[in-house]
């Protein structure tokens, strides 16, 4: 005997399904119809479970709030981090300093050539102290642009820091929000509102129920994998009432 497993969109039964595939009309009756998918929701950090925004039966979309831990003390240090990326942000676009010592430098090498005419013109105009003054005066500009230039790129990468303080920041407050990782149904809830979490542990169950697994049993003798693999099938099911409908499957 051959076992094999289709998927079947749009039910969820808990019962014997016959199986039809209708290129040859083979007829598998009492299949066993089983979940595709469950999730077991864990918390990621501990804390108090301040909020739990859905009930055991209701269904649940990809992103939907399933859980919310506190996150008072969380939520403060990411205003901080926030703040002080707006500073680091700020200082890294401020080039004033650099602005400034630009211009302070060409005033030191004008006050520098100056002299240095003056004493072209009429010897002793300038004394030569006060020449070697000026020419270091106008170094020590020179070399302020090249430090405020090195602020202002460690400015930028201070502002990078604290950008990736604040994504960490961010993460851990998400990480207190539990979120649903598929469409589903809660089916079981493991914690109740107001009760203390630890990591790991489960805080509610969820299965996928718009796509289910129906196994059922071919002789090998008579089909080949290639004529069962992938193929298209159709599920008759007997539901309330005697009523029959059919869904496709693969």
């Amino acid at each position: 005997m051959r076992c094999f497993a289709l998927m079947l969109s749009g039910l969820w039964l808990a019962m014997p399904l016959p199986i039809l595939r209708a290129a040859d009309t083979i007829s598998l009756p009492n299949c066993l119809l089983s979940l595709d998918e469950e999730v077991q929701v864990p918390a990621q950090e501990a804390g108090v479970l301040m909020k739990i925004p859905v009930r055991e039966g209701q269904q649940v979309t990809t992103g939907d709030l399933l859980a919310q831990i506190d996150d008072i003390l969380p939520r403060m240090q990411h205003n901080v981090a926030s703040f002080k990326l707006k500073v680091a942000e700020r200082e890294a676009a401020d080039d004033i300093s650099t602005r400034y010592a630009s211009a302070a430098a060409k005033v030191a090498e004008a006050e520098y050539f100056q002299a240095i005419e003056a004493n072209q013109k009429v010897a002793g105009t300038v004394p030569q102290a006060e020449v070697r003054r000026l020419l270091l005066k106008h170094r020590e500009m020179v070399l302020s642009i090249e430090k405020a230039e090195k602020e202002r790129a460690i400015a930028a990468l201070q502002a990078k820091v604290s950008e990736a303080e604040l994504q960490a920041a961010t993460a851990n407050l998400d990480r207190r929000r539990l979120i649903a990782p598929l469409d589903a149904v809660v089916v079981e809830l493991s914690r109740h509102e107001g009760e203390w979490v630890q990591p790991g542990d489960p805080v509610m169950r969820l299965v996928r129920v718009d796509l289910l697994r129906v196994e059922g049993f071919l002789n090998a003798k008579n089909h080949r994998l290639s004529e069962i693999q992938g193929r298209p099938v159709q599920v008759a099911v007997t539901l309330a009432h005697g009523q029959r409908e059919t869904f496709p499957g693969k």
